[in-house]
């Protein structure tokens, strides 16, 4: 009996590794770094740190008209033909920058006593640490898949939609950076369209994947602009 018994207990341990190896690496494959979370997603470029989750919180609320909160394209100008040889660096900023019109996320705290402000994943004092087991627990359960996505979106993030007369959405990318510069492959794309193209960029302050209170999503000023032959 001790043989089956021994062999149980390398088994058991062994097979929970592999379910949660398969979990992670599933989780790995669906968000962040230019993965999406579903097939709608799936045409989305992904720069700067930006991930799918922010993305989806993004799209699923109503773009504010707010003037000061919204981006204004630097280049290319309204109107322009750019050569087709080389992808241009498509540079933008919002509108009220300059006016700290921005309203900025705060960390959440916790007030102990007294009142002085303790950030909430300080340690209590005394606190007794995690058993190993439960540590283990949190490293093989849905815990660990749970943030397989990658760092969380803190602060401005930037959806920029290219899209003509006869296509809507003909290149999406959502981006952290206040620039964005086509590869190889979406210049391409945009070179074939064979007609003017219109960006649109929408932006929203993100805390944690989420949208903070106030912070958008704010509608921008859209550029037209073509690409010469």
């Amino acid at each position: 009996m001790r043989g089956p018994r021994w062999r149980r207990a390398l088994l058991v341990p062994a097979l929970a590794v592999l379910a949660s190896t398969a979990m992670y690496a599933g989780a790995c494959s669906d968000g962040g770094g230019g993965a999406s979370s579903g097939p709608e997603l799936a045409d989305v470029i992904y720069e700067g740190g930006a991930t799918d989750e922010a993305l989806d919180v993004l799209l699923a609320a109503t773009p504010k008209d707010d003037p000061a909160q919204g981006t204004v394209f630097d280049a290319p100008e309204d109107g322009a033909t750019l050569p087709g040889d080389a992808p241009p660096e498509l540079r933008f900023h919002i509108a009220g920058a300059a006016q700290g019109a921005a309203p900025r996320a705060a960390p959440a705290l916790r007030r102990a006593a007294g009142g002085a402000a303790v950030d909430p994943r300080a340690r209590e004092p005394g606190a007794a640490t995690s058993p190993a087991w439960a540590e283990l627990g949190a490293l093989l359960g849905p815990a660990r898949a749970a943030q397989a996505h990658g760092t969380p979106v803190n602060g401005r993030a930037y959806l920029l939609v290219f899209s003509t007369p006869g296509r809507e959405g003909l290149l999406r990318v959502f981006t952290t950076r206040l620039s964005y510069t086509p590869d190889a492959a979406a210049w391409d794309k945009l070179r074939a369209a064979g007609a003017p193209i219109t960006v649109d960029v929408t932006n929203a302050i993100f805390e944690n994947n989420r949208i903070v209170q106030g912070g958008g999503p704010f509608a921008g000023e859209p550029v037209t602009f073509s690409i010469a032959p």
